[in-house]
């Protein structure tokens, strides 16, 4: 799809996204590393939790595809290389404003920064709890009566590189038409916004600010959880009521009274109008609380695939809670071609199952043409084929530490 396309990405965390995105559509994208590594390989988890240049799963995870070469941009040098490697390349990727580099004009320049360099937060700190915070995003995540609830990854790292890959497309689609590159920068927060849906809409509307609904809802005074442990894990089970959904609700209390969990008669009950049977007294806070522990002993007798296939069967809104083995397993995800063939992590290390691809096109398949580069992997081979240069002036970078 885009085999025609060279990519310059000057790696930081931002960048990893967008790179891995492109890589996967074709282009072929170089990542420049400084001598000592990218920050991204540095970067939690590690395989076995053993931190390395060459053990970081992040890294793994989002520049795989690519190739990889080593340069000092704080030397002359080394500017002057990525500016040659620039002249053949039809979009740049960076982060850091403080490599001045020029490049010909028909190239695009995608920059991803924390917030707009023309902002009010354009100084601000870089961390991603920072950048989540002033997207607005925690501030409708979590219980009401407990502090907000973070992603347990950088996300804004991988909100703002999707924007940025968009962003880059667009700019070499409309190259294509004029000749002319662009300068794009993509602000991880209004990236990191757009996952709050309505946040950046409601209150510039003149709409009082969203707030963290409560994490239960109530009937007849008592709280109804949404989640319930069953025998290997939890399930997620959904008490709705009204005339659309109400009947869920029904066909969840027949089967707990037919498992035995729950008194005869809240089968019968006409679970639709269960609010306002709590209003007028007929539906009590002891019955609800009962219904709450019989369907908590109907989860508890069940494995959450068995309870899952029964949600299904039954059409209950219910499913069980899927972690990272039950996803690796899962019969669905398998025959969609969710997993790729194994691939190595590094020369001697294991090969594990990854994500095949970010979307399905009916004409083109995303392959995994290499796993993520080592540090300086591909440096020889682009400064010899892709630059000409001699094996003397390549040992000549090497002795001064630009590569």
């Amino acid at each position: 799809m885009l085999s025609d396309v060279r990519v310059i990405e000057l790696s930081a965390p931002p960048t990893m996204m967008a790179g891995r995105i492109l890589a996967d559509l074709g282009a072929d994208v170089i990542v420049v590393e400084p001598p000592g590594g990218a920050r991204g390989r540095r970067l939690e988890p590690f395989l076995d939790d053993q931190p390395g240049l060459e053990r970081s799963l992040t890294w793994q995870a989002l520049n795989r595809g690519k190739r990889a070469i080593t340069l000092d941009l704080d030397q002359d040098d080394g500017r002057a290389l990525l500016a040659d490697l620039g002249r053949g390349a039809a979009l740049v990727l960076e982060a850091d404003a403080s490599v001045p580099m020029r490049f010909p004009e028909t190239v695009v320049r995608c920059r991803i920064t924390p917030f707009l360099s023309t902002g009010a937060k354009a100084d601000y700190a870089a961390s991603d709890l920072i950048v989540m915070a002033a997207s607005g995003v925690p501030g409708i995540t979590g219980h009401p009566d407990r502090p907000p609830l973070f992603y347990p990854v950088p996300q804004s790292i991988m909100e703002a590189g999707a924007e940025a890959a968009i962003a880059a497309l667009a700019a070499l689609w409309a190259r294509d038409n004029d000749g002319l590159g662009q300068a794009i920068e993509v602000s991880a927060r209004l990236a990191a916004m757009m996952s709050a849906l309505s946040v950046p809409i409601v209150v510039p509307a003149g709409n009082p600010g969203l707030q963290r609904a409560p994490a239960r809802q109530k009937l007849a005074g008592v709280s109804l959880p949404g989640m319930f442990a069953c025998q290997d894990g939890y399930v997620l089970i959904s008490f709705a009521f009204g005339p659309a959904f109400g009947p869920m609700t029904q066909r969840l209390m027949q089967w707990a009274v037919e498992q035995g969990c729950l008194e005869a008669r809240f089968g019968t009950l006409d679970w639709p109008t269960a609010p306002q049977q709590a209003e007028k007294g007929s539906l009590t806070a002891a019955d609800v609380q009962a219904v709450v522990d019989g369907i908590a002993a109907l989860a508890a007798r069940h494995t959450k695939a068995e309870f899952g296939a029964s949600a299904r069967r039954l059409g209950l809104l219910a499913a069980p809670l899927m972690d990272m083995r039950d996803i690796d397993v899962s019969p669905q995800y398998r025959e969609r071609g969710l997993w790729s063939a194994p691939v190595a992590l590094g020369p001697q290390g294991p090969a594990v199952a990854d994500p095949a691809r970010f979307a399905q096109f009916s004409n083109y398949t995303i392959d995994v043409k290499r796993p993520a580069p080592r540090l300086s992997q591909h440096t020889l081979e682009v400064l010899d084929k892709d630059l000409g240069l001699s094996p003397l002036e390549i040992q000549a970078l090497f002795v001064h530490g630009i590569i």
